[in-house]
């Protein structure tokens, strides 16, 4: 419905206007244009639906064979194993059975197209027996319609199919009217925030939108509904085979032969025709580069902060650990999401396998590498002494240099700056670049000590006492 409202809104309609349509109240389009122009771009959640309501389909034939309530509540108890109180049942037939008068919309070129999924049956595909549904898509003024066969409801049929449909067409309509992605229409996973998103990222690539149809309202998008049993009484009754290859070449056919050809029964003119003539003029230009579909996927980010993903570990910003996330991928590109939100983006790696691939603001703070300043200010800090400590320490311990200064930075919380900057002093004059010499020398008061002047002798090269390099590194 948000979506719905925000498709509204953007084609310059009324709040009166849109409240009547949709059959809601001004009030609540109103909320929804409000929080539209604060930017929130985050439609509510949705509500999952009742407990009846992938039951619909067979209540409705069950009231349209004149059943009494009490029959169809044992009915779906009995049969079905539903477990629902009779007073549930009764409302929900009534919901059904009130009369509504509806008003046909005619509605001008290109504006819109309606589509759904319909279920043919099973068929043989390689000597398997698999289900096969037919997708259908048709321009609500011409009545020209695109057909095609899947063995799948998957967000990623669904959306491809699309594509076929409006290069089919060679153009695309304004608004795309769907049905309220029951589970018996599109896979459950659709209900997920990430995959309305995606529809919606679709359709806008091609600079279209989509508008549902209201719950239990099959007028909403008729056209489609009747072209679903078109296809089934005309061509689906008409197979002499349960092949699927065959199946597949013969809809294509019908398609363009019979299906579009034919005198339509509501309009009493032939769909090519208006199609050719009036409508296809009007769609929208396909755009010059195809949309790439996403793979989408739940996962469960690991308490290291980091998924797994095509034998590969993938980080997520931490405060995500245990919990479970969105994926979309392609053949490069990983995108993680929390709902609408992206929290992570990752070039794929197909190299190699087992590796961690970790982005270092996605760690703890205290985790995190830090640049190279950050240590020059804590130095700084302290004293000159240790800067030049620090300078010393990336010469010789160029792999560990960051956490020994972070060490002697420690050490000027537990000694005081002066102590430790006169160590990092001593430490430079003996060449005893380490955390432990720094350490030694404070705790054993060290730094106060006088400095050992070198002297050259002929004989025996420097002089001095090697007992101060045993105090400085033990």
């Amino acid at each position: 419905m948000w979506y719905t409202v925000k498709t509204l809104l953007d084609r310059g309609k009324s709040l009166r206007c849109i409240s009547q349509e949709l059959g809601i109240s001004r009030k609540t389009v109103t909320k929804i244009r409000d929080e539209i122009t604060k930017g929130n771009i985050k439609p509510p959640e949705i509500k999952k639906g009742g407990i009846l309501d992938d039951y619909s389909d067979l209540i409705l034939s069950l009231c349209e064979k004149r059943l009494t309530s009490v029959l169809i509540h044992r009915k779906l108890v009995q049969e079905k194993g539903v477990t629902v109180s009779y007073p549930t049942v009764l409302r929900f037939v009534n919901s059904i059975k009130q009369s509504e008068v509806y008003v046909p919309v005619e509605l001008p070129p290109a504006e819109e197209a309606q589509v759904d999924f319909g279920y043919l049956g099973e068929f043989y595909k390689d000597e398997k027996k698999v289900k096969l549904w037919v997708f259908s898509m048709q321009l609500s003024f011409s009545r020209y319609a695109y057909y095609e066969i899947t063995t799948n409801q998957t967000t990623a049929t669904f959306i491809g199919s699309h594509i076929n449909a409006f290069e089919f067409f060679g153009g695309v309509p304004k608004t795309v009217k769907i049905d309220n992605l029951k589970a018996a229409v599109l896979e459950a996973n659709f209900y997920e925030p990430v995959f309305q998103q995606q529809y919606s990222e679709f359709l806008s690539h091609y600079n279209s939108a989509p508008i549902t149809a209201r719950v239990r309202r099959g007028q909403d998008k008729g056209k489609v509904e009747s072209g679903i049993k078109y296809v089934k009484n005309n061509y689906l009754k008409g197979l002499g085979h349960r092949d699927y290859y065959k199946a597949v070449q013969e809809l294509k056919s019908w398609n363009i032969n019979i299906c579009n050809t034919r005198i339509h029964g509501t309009t009493r003119k032939v769909p090519s025709d208006v199609f050719k003539n009036t409508e296809k003029k009007e769609l929208i230009n396909l755009p010059p580069k195809r949309y790439e579909i996403f793979k989408i996927e739940n996962r469960v980010v690991k308490p290291n902060g980091h998924l797994s993903f095509q034998l590969n570990y993938y980080s997520v910003p931490h405060i995500y650990a245990n919990k479970e996330v969105f994926v979309k991928s392609n053949e490069n590109i990983l995108r993680v999401y929390d709902g609408f939100q992206q929290v992570a983006l990752h070039t794929i790696e197909k190299k190699q396998n087992g590796v961690y691939i970790t982005i270092d603001a996605h760690k703890p703070p205290e985790k995190r590498r830090k640049p190279e300043s950050y240590y020059y200010e804590k130095a700084a800090g302290i004293g000159p002494y240790v800067v030049e400590f620090l300078e010393a320490l990336k010469l010789y311990k160029p792999y560990t240099w960051q956490r020994m200064i972070s060490g002697v930075a420690q050490l000027a919380i537990r000694y005081d700056k002066q102590t430790v900057n006169m160590a990092c002093k001593r430490a430079l004059r003996y060449k005893a670049i380490s955390y432990h010499s720094i350490k030694n020398i404070c705790s054993k008061g060290l730094h106060q000590a006088p400095t050992e002047t070198l002297s050259i002798q002929s004989t025996n090269g420097f002089n001095h006492d090697l007992r101060i390099y045993d105090n400085l590194k033990n």
